[in-house]
């Protein structure tokens, strides 16, 4: 009994924390920070893409750099039969 009494109390209490982040800000400065805090994440969200398009196309440049070094194998020499 005092383990399903627990769960419940644990179930009731888990959305608390998502319903507070939910909340609309009360004032100006509030909304001013929350303001801040979208574009600061927006931003190193893109930074973030940016940096992962950056390194996979320096890895893609590498690998064609690496196939244009190697030379390409001899042709085969055909003998004509007699």
């Amino acid at each position: 009994m005092r383990a399903h009494s627990l769960l419940i109390l644990a179930l009731a209490a888990a959305p608390l924390p998502a319903l507070a982040q939910n909340q609309v800000p009360a004032n100006r400065s509030q909304q001013a920070v929350e303001g801040i805090n979208r574009s600061i994440t927006s931003g190193a969200e893109t930074r973030s893409i940016q940096q992962q398009n950056r390194f996979e196309t320096n890895q893609l440049q590498g690998q064609i750099r690496s196939q244009q070094a190697t030379p390409p194998p001899p042709a085969p020499i055909v003998v004509p039969r007699r």
